[in-house]
């Protein structure tokens, strides 16, 4: 508080405010004196000795005397100056006149003590004092009475002495104490009330201020929306043209982009008329046209209009009157965007296969109308906040439905304005019911509400005469049901964005999870070149896309229904399938609390609304060509583990093999030995028997011999390939290596490891040489060999692999007789981390490194075949190696020439 006042100013209020309490208290005080203290001189005759009458009235006479005196001195600067000397030597002196009083009286045990008790209470109700003026002027009182009755010898009865002693400085102390705390108090409130009349004054100007840049405001603000009606109307005007011209030489694409540019410049008309609509009500400038129509009629014409909209959501409207006939004066433009904002906030709400009812009654005098429906509801505690500007029942930070909160608003001063009244009675989770009550006559309405002229002219004062082609427009245009029936249009709008027709055609896929549909919509515009955009309103369909469709991108708002963004986040990065799709966060919370928690979440990128469509591609683009480096690091660290695995298992597996190969060896040896012995008992006799076992056993040697020689080559063969797999120590750069040799060494070791039933046919022919990277075209054909053999049917499978060449071109195509590659799928198999195998069988990436091989070498990968008749997968690769290209550089995205 202190703080808040500027101490010199504090001081001299508390200075002037105690100048007065003490001044007032010395009149009380001098009032008293002059009244009391004389009478107090009975007591004197009564009591006192007759030979001292005289010095006790003098006493009496010379204190009255001069509290007469004092009342002169009050007003005076003197008595502003030494006010507490005044008023404490004041004191003291008639308690030394009452101390006077005690010495005929007992003393110091005289009863008469009661008397400076008396002037000590006074002191303490009549004055506000700092301590040492208390403690002077109470000690001075204790003082006198003591001083002169011990000087005069007349001290009393020890017992009463003691007493009244014990009772006047005790008094004296209480008061005292109490007269301290008093001062600060007083100076506290003092200083709270100089805060008050502070702030008091303060805010007097404050809302004078606000009252007059409200005021200004008003003003400016119907200004600027009106002179925004004349460039927006010179926009929407061409574009009405556009797209209702067959003639105009545009696509399909383009025209749905300018009919979306109209449809949300009509909606901004709308607003900014609404929005002026509402100054002139604030400012009482809005005039009314009031004629006498007929409700029931209208009421039904308006809900045939609305009913097909609703029925888009599948909700049921009804209409039903008491009344066949129901004249009202009023406006009716005007109560018609009281209708139809009523109905847009029930088919809005409304759950789909919900209710919508309306009924109109008469009550004799007036009209009511009742618009009742299915929806949520809202707490009945908020009946009357629903009709106040900009606010919103479900203003949560995840809020399911949009607006700008002055619908309500704007419709409760439209009815006012004709004398009636609207209201809203709803329970939370029970629907909600708004009324409105309209007075059928017209001595209702004040004069200052109605238009008298002839035409409305929706301008302001001022107007330039040549912008009246562009108001009638805007009028022709506010005539159209399309304008009429926007919000109710939105509200039972189903679809999220539309589809385009070539969306299978490109080559990545973005989901959008956002739950406003004008957002929704630019970013469609904005990615629809590159992507197919899939559309969600709320975190929880999002989830579903994203599992469905698995999308190269992800693009969400934080603030949505049933799921937020982080939440979505949080389970996409939780599975499996979805961890590694890049997500762009969306949101008009830009604080870097919002920033930590989305990147900590998982969240790749992070835009703040309103975002510019430029950054947002540059960010997505940023986004994929990470997702491509990544699939380049993990090509290269595959081949190297393969490298580095497949030289250890052939160094491991060929020490065996030799050992193995010196035993067979031995073997033979020894069956060797063993025939010749046979051979040379053979001028002997042997019993038959003998001689049939001994050459069956030899026999039998020798078949073991040689199965165990074919085991051993081809063991030793596939150390062989392994060996060229790995080739140790060798640094990798490009250099001839023979294709179809290759193709049927990767056979020979990847259908063994499948471990399926399929027919591999491997038909090449001339010369397959070109320069490459053995380690990576044998993941190549490693990659296109694997795949073909999963994609076939077991026992029937059969994958055909053709080699040929020509003098520039080494060409195979691996064809596979499996259920093929569905047509929306072809433009993706090629992307990181696509994959249409069961979760765990498979990463989604050998055809991305067969397309990096490929590319690198600056060869192409074609895709063939029909959906269920097999697919075809073809490269071309240049036998000198790639012409321009750096071979260390990452390739781009798949072109259209790349996929087919």
């Amino acid at each position: 508080m202190k703080d808040f006042v500027p101490a010199e100013l504090l001081e001299a209020r508390w200075s002037a405010w105690l100048l007065d309490r003490n001044r007032r208290g010395t009149r009380s005080l001098l009032w008293i004196a002059v009244t009391l203290y004389p009478l107090f001189g009975v007591l004197d005759y009564l009591v006192a000795p007759r030979d001292w009458l005289w010095l006790l009235y003098s006493t009496r006479l010379v204190v009255t005397l001069l509290a007469v005196a004092l009342f002169r001195v009050l007003p005076t600067p003197f008595f502003a100056r030494h006010a507490n000397v005044i008023a404490s030597g004041y004191l003291i002196l008639g308690a030394g006149g009452v101390s006077l009083m005690t010495v005929f009286l007992g003393g110091l045990a005289s009863p008469y003590y009661a008397g400076l008790s008396l002037i000590i209470v006074a002191t303490g109700l009549l004055f506000v004092w700092p301590a040492e003026v208390a403690l002077v002027t109470h000690g001075s009182i204790v003082t006198t009475f003591i001083v002169v009755n011990a000087a005069t010898n007349h001290v009393g009865a020890p017992l009463s002495v003691t007493l009244n002693l014990a009772f006047l400085v005790s008094t004296a102390t209480v008061i005292t104490i109490g007269q301290v705390v008093l001062y600060g108090a007083q100076r506290e409130q003092v200083a709270a009330q100089l805060v008050i009349e502070r702030t008091k004054a303060n805010l007097e100007r404050a809302h004078d201020k606000l009252k007059q840049l409200d005021q200004f405001k008003t003003q400016f603000f119907a200004n600027v929306t009106h002179e925004l009606q004349t460039p927006l109307t010179m926009i929407l005007a061409p574009l009405e043209l556009m797209v209702d011209d067959p003639t105009l030489e545009i696509d399909e694409r383009q025209r749905q982009t300018l009919r979306s540019m109209y449809r949300s410049g009509v909606k901004l008309l709308k607003l900014l008329r609404d929005l002026l609509d509402l100054s002139r009500l604030e400012e009482s400038r809005l005039r009314l046209r009031v004629a006498e129509h007929d409700l029931v009629p209208y009421c039904e014409g308006l809900l045939g209009q609305v009913m097909p909209l609703a029925q888009r959501k599948a909700i049921e409207l009804t209409f039903a009157s008491g009344a066949e006939r129901a004249m009202v004066h009023c406006d009716l433009e005007r109560l018609e965007r009281v209708f139809v904002n009523l109905l847009s906030n029930a088919t809005k709400f409304t759950p789909p296969q919900g209710h919508v009812r309306v009924t109109l009654e008469d009550e004799g005098a007036s009209v009511r109308i009742d618009v009742k429906d299915d929806g949520p509801g809202f707490p009945s505690a908020m009946r009357d906040q629903v009709f106040e500007r900009f606010f919103q029942v479900n203003m949560a930070s995840t809020r399911q439905h949009g607006g700008t909160g002055i619908g309500l608003a704007l419709a409760k001063e439209l009815v006012e304005l004709h004398g009636g009244e609207i209201w809203a009675e709803s329970e939370e989770g029970a629907g909600a019911t708004f009324s409105v009550r309209l007075v059928k006559d017209l001595e209702h309405f004040p004069p200052g509400a109605l238009d008298r002229r002839a035409s409305r002219r929706d301008k302001l004062d001022g107007q330039r005469a040549e912008d009246r082609g562009l108001v009638q427009w805007a009028a022709d245009e506010a005539s159209k049901d399309t304008y009429r029936l926007l919000e109710i249009e939105e509200a039972t709008e189903k679809r999220v964005i539309e589809r385009d027709a070539d969306e299978g055609e490109r080559p990545y896929t973005a989901l959008v999870v956002e739950d406003t549909l004008d957002v929704l919509r630019v970013i469609h515009l904005a990615l629809r070149r590159d992507f197919k955009v899939l559309a969600a309103r709320d975190g929880r369909k999002g989830l579903e896309l994203a599992i469905q469709h698995m999308p190269d991108l992800v693009i969400t708002d934080l603030m949505m229904p049933e799921i937020d963004g982080l939440e979505l986040t949080r389970r996409l990065r939780a599975d499996a399938r979805t961890r590694n799709i890049p997500i762009v966060m969306l949101t008009a919370r830009g604080d870097l609390d919002d920033r930590v928690a989305g990147l900590e979440t998982g969240v790749n990128a992070y835009l703040t609304k309103p975002f510019s469509t430029k950054e947002l591609v540059s960010t997505v683009r940023a986004l994929v060509d990470v997702q491509r480096r990544t699939a380049e690091l993990m090509l290269t660290d595959k081949m190297d583990s393969l490298e580095s695995i497949a030289g250890g298992l052939a160094h491991e597996i060929n020490n065996p093999l030799n050992y193995v190969k010196s035993s067979i060896a031995l073997l033979r040896e020894q069956g060797d030995a063993l025939r010749r012995l046979f051979e040379g008992a053979a001028g002997r006799s042997l019993v038959e028997a003998e001689q049939a076992q001994l050459v069956a056993a030899e026999r039998r040697t020798r078949r073991l011999y040689e199965t165990a020689e074919g085991g051993v080559r081809r063991i030793a063969t596939t150390v062989d390939l392994m060996r060229r797999y790995s080739r140790e120590g060798y640094a990798r750069v490009a250099q001839p290596y023979d294709l179809f040799a290759a193709v049927r060494d990767t056979v020979d070791l990847v259908l063994p490891a499948t471990g399926r039933d399929v027919r591999v046919e491997v038909d090449v022919a001339g010369d397959g040489v070109a320069s490459c990277v053995p380690e990576e075209m044998n993941q190549l054909l490693s990659n296109l060999v694997q795949n073909a053999i999963e994609a076939s049917p077991e026992g029937e499978g059969v994958v055909r692999v053709v080699g040929r060449s020509d003098a520039t071109t080494v060409s195979m195509s691996v064809r596979d007789n499996g259920p093929g590659i569905k047509p929306e799928d072809r433009a993706k198999v090629f992307t990181p981390f696509y994959s249409t195998k069961e979760p765990g069988r498979g990463m989604g990436m050998g055809l991305t490194i067969v397309h990096r091989v490929a590319t690198r070498l600056g060869g192409t990968v074609s895709v063939g075949g029909q959906s269920g008749q097999g697919a075809e997968f073809t490269v071309r690769i240049p036998r000198g190696g790639p012409a321009t290209a750096d071979p260390a550089a990452a390739p781009g995205a798949p072109s259209d020439a790349d996929v087919t």
